[in-house]
């Protein structure tokens, strides 16, 4: 089937909460996205649209799932999925170049094939070749997801290696970025760029990816997030492009990026 996601591409996000309908209110309130449940059969698999257009979706996390060996709590975070012809195939790749198999490979009869991996350095990612599931269908559009971002524990393009090898990706220095030190990486498949990596900033969890969502205002979106129990962990301020970023948290934890364009 085909989906207009070239191989490599981001076609898919989800986050696991303890809370599943306290999620996706909060994400009903910043971003207007509705919300369905699944039912029990999928562990209340809730996916988040956009009118008719789904836009990603909230699983199940337990107590155990969302806590370290010492009981502390950790933060739920967004997943992406990035698609593939071949998942089995992709795996082996991935596993090859260093990384590890949380689920090796998994099917939805008509919907999707997928894996869950974790990078050489510790970031989870997903895989999934879309059988029958259109994916995220607004990539781009006022309040959809429009990037992907990577928090990197050591050289951006050293981390970014690995999903050349296992996804075939381009990563090079961004147009705008001067500074030698640790440069931030643009990603792209073929010519379209979908993403970027960057160092962390002392003290920053990494590594991770984070979603960023497109919004008409980002002042005004963030103060929402803010209102409805979310954390602004990176205060609106201008970027290269032109852009306005700001960068949340929701009540979980979940970090996400909230980007204006233009102005």
């Amino acid at each position: 089937m085909a989906t207009g996601f070239a191989p490599g591409a981001p076609c898919w996000f989800d986050m696991a909460a303890i809370d599943i309908p306290a999620a996706a209110e909060f994400y009903r309130g910043v971003f207007g996205w509705t919300a369905q449940d699944t039912g029990p059969q999928t562990g209340h698999y809730t996916v988040l649209s956009q009118d008719d257009a789904l836009v990603a979706a909230i699983g199940s996390a337990t107590p155990d799932d969302s806590a370290t060996p010492d009981g502390e709590p950790l933060p739920s975070r967004w997943l992406p999925y990035f698609a593939v012809d071949d998942v089995r195939r992709t795996v082996t790749a991935a596993s090859a170049d260093g990384g590890a198999a949380r689920c090796a490979y998994a099917e939805i009869p008509g919907q999707l094939e997928f894996a869950i991996l974790t990078d050489p350095d510790g970031a989870d990612y997903g895989l999934a070749h879309l059988t029958g599931h259109p994916g995220t269908q607004r990539w781009g559009w006022p309040n959809n997801p429009c990037w992907v971002q990577y928090t990197a524990t050591r050289t951006p393009a050293e981390a970014m290696a690995h999903y050349a090898k296992a996804l075939g990706w381009d990563y090079r220095n961004a147009g705008w970025e001067t500074s030698t030190e640790n440069p931030y990486q643009a990603l792209a498949v073929g010519e379209r760029e979908f993403g970027g990596a960057a160092a962390a900033r002392p003290g920053e969890p990494a590594p991770f990816w984070a979603l960023t969502v497109h919004v008409p205002d980002c002042d005004t979106a963030a103060t929402r997030a803010a209102e409805l129990g979310g954390t602004i962990t990176q205060e609106p301020h201008d970027n290269p492009g032109p852009s306005r970023l700001a960068v949340i948290a929701d009540p979980a934890g979940a970090t996400l990026a909230l980007m204006a364009f233009g102005g």
